[in-house]
């Protein structure tokens, strides 16, 4: 069967606390993405899926990037295994 995936994923970093002197404490990292999967040039699916995650700021800021780089490959693991329980659904679909 012929099919075609579309996906859009958007990843935002939004401080959700800050100290005193305005310096951000808490964030939440928060990944959407968006899938469409079209047969024959129409709409078989259309879905979203949105994961987030909120973390302490860290003054070491390589240990900061280091941690939001493994919070992000955590998240889309998430995500990926969504993707296809939700693909392994909805078989009839592709």
């Amino acid at each position: 069967k012929d099919f075609i995936i579309k996906i859009l994923s958007t990843l935002e970093k939004i401080p959700l606390a800050k100290n005193v002197s305005g310096d951000p404490t808490l964030f939440k990292l928060k990944i959407t993405v968006e899938v469409e999967t079209l047969k024959n040039g129409k709409l078989q699916s259309n879905f979203v899926i949105i994961e987030n995650f909120d973390y302490k700021n860290n003054s070491n800021k390589f240990e900061l990037k280091r941690y939001e780089k493994e919070i992000k490959n955590n998240l889309a693991n998430i995500i990926s295994d969504k993707l296809i329980y939700k693909g392994l659904l909805e078989t009839d679909s592709f």
